[in-house]
């Protein structure tokens, strides 16, 4: 396996959700005089469906603070973040994506970038992403594609994501809403750079999809349309399913899970001596050997799932 970080979506499915959706834990053990909670959510669902979880409502009536990935409210921490994101997705020494794709290729990016994702590149006020490194515009149009296919679900239709609306109602009864992505340090920076896909593979990458972009949306939308998807697992509570499923892309994106884990533990470990701590992040970083389940259960706390 390729151990250079390829940065490519996830195929998030959206199902219809029941009342007994949810991939939900309790933490308990560890000397804790009171459990928290986890929800491992599906970032592209709506916020509408919390009030269809009965486990979360229960947990949210019993913690006093809120972690998230990161919390997308707070304008310091975006500013950061966005500026460590841009740090990291800028092309070196001042290129830009024409000097990478050539005069030819960068033609067919506009077009491509214009129709699918209404960025047109030769916009002034598009200038930012002529400096972007060539994942970006593979990660953005496959992502525009994704969208296009979960507009069929009614879970979809509502602008409200999960997450957001998960710090929204922290927020409304005045808890702490904590950062497990805390800010990236330069020496992190300089490992990310070090395990991302050489520019010219990512150039090869970008043109093999503008060069098949009609075959690359059919093949994604029948993706989205298969008997038994992401969604169903989550919606089902099936974590051993949601394991299976998740495993390729937890081996494939070491960097977006595993090393994320392992610095989100600690952070964990420390809220819930605290105080009831309800923690909302992606349910994919919940599985396989280093999700964050197996690693609290590891350090010793009793994680179990909530089945209602």
């Amino acid at each position: 396996m390729n151990k250079k970080l390829i940065l490519t979506p996830l195929l998030f499915m959206a199902a219809i959700v029941t009342t007994n959706a949810q991939l939900m834990f309790r933490i308990s053990g560890g000397r804790l005089e009171k459990p928290s909670y986890i929800l491992g959510s599906m970032h592209v669902l709506s916020g509408d469906l919390l009030d269809s979880i009965p486990a979360f409502l229960a947990a949210e009536n019993q913690c006093q603070q809120l972690f998230v990935e990161t919390d997308v409210t707070d304008q310091q921490n975006k500013k950061e973040r966005q500026s460590a994101g841009q740090q990291l997705m800028a092309l070196p020494d001042g290129k830009i994506i024409s000097d990478i794709l050539g005069e030819e290729n960068m033609s067919i990016l506009q077009k491509r970038m214009k129709e699918t994702c209404h960025v047109d590149l030769a916009d002034s006020a598009a200038k930012d992403y002529l400096h972007y490194q060539p994942f970006l515009f593979t990660f953005s149009l496959n992502m525009m594609i994704q969208v296009e296919a979960l507009q069929k679900y009614p879970a979809m239709r509502n602008g409200n994501m999960m997450d957001g609306a998960c710090i929204k109602r922290a927020k409304a009864r005045g808890w702490k809403v904590g950062n497990l992505d805390q800010q990236i340090t330069p020496e992190e920076q300089a490992k990310i750079k070090e395990t991302m896909t050489p520019i010219d593979e990512q150039a090869d990458s970008l043109m093999a999809l503008l060069n098949n972009f009609d075959e690359r949306r059919q093949k994604i939308l029948k993706y989205f349309e298969g008997e038994q998807n992401m969604g169903d697992y989550w919606s089902a509570g099936d974590y051993e399913g949601f394991e299976r499923f998740m495993k390729p892309e937890n081996e494939a994106s070491p960097a977006l899970y595993a090393e994320r884990n392992k610095k989100w533990v600690p952070i964990i470990i420390e809220a819930i001596k605290e105080m009831p701590t309800l923690f909302v992040f992606g349910a994919g970083h919940l599985t396989g050997p280093d999700g964050v389940v197996r690693m609290l259960r590891d350090a010793g706390y009793k994680v179990e799932q909530l089945k209602w």
